[in-house]
């Protein structure tokens, strides 16, 4: 119990710290994912477009506190559900297979968490592109999602991001336990390093979103409109944009991936380092 209670606190300040970092190129990635109209002929022209017009904080920063929130129990769920699930898992399976399953277990359940706080961010970081009186916050988008649908609105786009997070889980996990794993062996006294962490973390981070981006980008429209399916986004993304329509955006997620990743996995083992080797003063 005790453990899990380190973990807990290590991953809450991974995901705070994390998002800091990657929430304004996560903006930039939503509204290029979601542009039908041609507004942005590219990444540089969104980004200058929503300086010029609404400022770094209100801008890049826009419906951070809902995300922010998210990031708390995302991560928890993640890691918690992830080392539990190692522990639990037959040790007749390689090590490779249970960290591929503890990691698809792990995002998958963390995508229950992932999929209210991800509707509210995406509605509110192209919240300002639409000509409407600016009164959007993470309240008012919530109170006005349960008016139109209910409460299984909050939860709409859940099968795309159980595929995305399940998937995506066993990349992240098993691109950052190999990579560290790696470069220990490649010291020549076997030991880990902080920088093993970072570099890792980037690798994982950057891994994950190139192999579920199309998944993400069929999420973000959906869950933008709450008229919007599956295949009716897949069919608009299809026939306005092509095959490339899928990777809108993909440039800057991947470059905020892997400081924001870097952070995250660094941040975790720090923090639940310094507690389970000071636990008997805690």
């Amino acid at each position: 119990m005790e453990e899990i209670i380190y973990e807990l606190t290590a991953s809450a300040s991974a995901g705070m710290l994390g998002k800091l970092v990657e929430f304004p190129f996560d903006t930039i990635k939503v509204r290029l994912q979601t542009d039908n109209s041609g507004r942005f002929k590219s990444t540089m022209d969104c980004i200058k477009y929503t300086y010029r017009n609404e400022g770094f904080f209100k801008g890049f920063y826009k419906g951070v506190g809902s995300p922010m929130f998210g990031a708390i129990l995302e991560n928890a769920v993640l890691f918690v559900s992830y080392g539990q699930t190692y522990k639990l898992l037959s040790d007749n399976l390689s090590d490779l297979q249970k960290i591929v399953i503890s990691g698809g277990v792990a995002g998958s359940f963390a995508s229950f968490v992932l999929t209210p706080v991800e509707l509210v961010k995406c509605k509110l970081q192209v919240a300002n592109l639409k000509n409407t009186v600016n009164n959007h916050t993470v309240l008012n988008t919530i109170s006005k999602t349960l008016k139109e649908s209910g409460v299984k609105g909050l939860w709409k786009g859940q099968s795309s991001t159980f595929l995305r997070e399940s998937l995506g889980g066993c990349v992240w996990f098993s691109t950052y336990e190999i990579s560290k794993k790696f470069l220990k062996n490649k010291n020549k006294n076997n030991e880990s390093k902080q920088w093993h962490s970072l570099a890792s973390g980037a690798l994982a981070g950057i891994m994950f979103n190139f192999s579920i981006f199309p998944i993400d980008t069929v999420k973000s429209l959906v869950q933008i409109d709450h008229k919007t399916t599956i295949s009716s986004a897949i069919e608009s993304i299809l026939s306005q944009k092509g095959i490339h329509g899928l990777y809108n955006g993909l440039g800057i997620t991947l470059i905020r991936a892997a400081p924001a990743n870097a952070v995250i996995f660094y941040t975790f083992d720090m923090v639940n380092n310094h507690l389970l080797h000071n636990k008997d003063a805690i």
